[in-house]
């Protein structure tokens, strides 16, 4: 029975063998896309133009080809690439593919769906290839040109497929984008920390923030419009709806534990910084014409962190903790705030009238859709 089973075992080899020996290419001349694969996010970096994008083939015999790009596979009012018979890869320059996109969707401003055809022509026989890939807009880092100063920026596809791009650094800016003084000058840490005054940035009250009236910002808040303010050209001052969408994409429960960068806060065995928004406790002043940097990284109070939105407290508004505004408030505007001993991060409003409690809180920009 045994040399029974070891011959049956030798003729499954045997025959495994033979078929590994018989199997071909269906089609060795095919036309065949190699890079990107298909379903992969092609990242374009707004701020580096001339970086290349490759897209590969391989190249057969005998052929010639041409590329093409389309928002669906039908290839109806695709943009062609004529490649000839020299090359397996169209490199593209990011400003020219994004050029290529927006010829055939140009409404492209974030992240969408798109497709890539080759065309193989071989002797007169026509065969071709395609695959989709998703273009997403993409910045790292930008310069501001009112100062040169460089930020990194973080970015994050919400569940209804829109993109949030938002510094990961705080604004250091000491003028508005266009050179005009600042109504309070921005105050900044002093505390002999170096890396930690560098990291806390600018401090503004919120009516430096948003250069605006109180009702104008209120009407731009109802109306979804952005406000600029002391942010770069292209960018503007978060509005109280775009922080909530974003904490809710991070993570309501947990967002400061993901935001917090864990060298700046006394509370750390869970702190991540999964979301690198690198945020630290960078306290704020109570007013004006204040000395004393409150609640930051080595005072005796808890240390806390705060941005400014652009949107004043207004009726309906929904805040931590139950708080609900029950009316318009023009005394106080809306602030994203993180405590140390809280994993979360919260919605609140402070004072913002010169002479009394103004507060001033560092910036966060989120930049304007492309």
């Amino acid at each position: 029975m045994k040399k029974i089973i070891n011959c049956i075992a030798l003729l499954t080899v045997i025959l495994l063998v033979g078929c590994e020996d018989d199997v071909k290419y269906v089609n060795p001349t095919w036309a065949r896309q190699v890079f990107p694969e298909e379903g992969s996010t092609v990242k374009i970096d707004f701020f580096k133009p001339d970086e290349i994008q490759p897209f590969v083939w391989e190249v057969r015999p005998n052929s010639t080809y041409k590329v093409y790009f389309d928002v669906d596979m039908h290839f109806e009012n695709a943009v062609e690439f004529d490649m000839g018979n020299a090359t397996d890869t169209l490199k593209i320059r990011n400003e020219e593919l994004l050029e290529t996109l927006r010829t055939v969707w140009p409404d492209f401003g974030s992240i969408k769906r798109f497709f890539w055809k080759v065309e193989q022509n071989t002797n007169g026989k026509i065969e071709t290839s395609w695959r989709y890939f998703s273009a997403m807009l993409s910045i790292e880092s930008f310069i501001d040109a009112r100062d040169g100063e460089r930020y990194e920026a973080r970015q994050f596809v919400m569940e209804d497929g829109s993109l949030i791009t938002i510094m990961a650094e705080n604004l250091r800016a000491k003028v508005y984008a266009d050179g005009e003084a600042l109504p309070f000058p921005a105050r900044v840490a002093i505390t002999g920390n170096t890396v930690f005054d560098y990291k806390a940035g600018g401090y503004y009250s919120w009516q430096t923030a948003v250069r605006v009236t109180w009702d104008e910002a209120k009407a731009a808040s109802l109306d979804g419009k952005p406000i600029q303010g002391i942010c770069p050209d292209g960018w503007h001052v978060p509005s109280y709806s775009e922080f909530v969408k974003l904490r809710e994409h991070i993570g309501r429960w947990d967002t400061g534990l993901k935001m917090k960068d864990p060298s700046f806060w006394r509370t750390t065995s869970e702190v991540t910084n999964s979301s690198k928004m690198n945020v630290i406790a960078s306290g704020y002043y109570w007013r004006e014409d204040s000395e004393a940097l409150f609640n930051w990284f080595e005072s005796a109070d808890m240390p806390v962190s705060g941005f400014w939105t652009s949107t004043p407290r207004l009726k309906g508004i929904e805040y931590s903790w139950g708080d609900i505004a029950l009316d318009d408030e023009r005394d106080r505007a809306t602030v994203m705030t993180f405590y140390d001993d809280a994993a979360e991060a919260n919605i609140q409003a402070y004072g913002i009238v010169p002479g009394g409690e103004n507060r001033h809180y560092p910036i966060r920009c989120i930049m304007n859709d492309l």
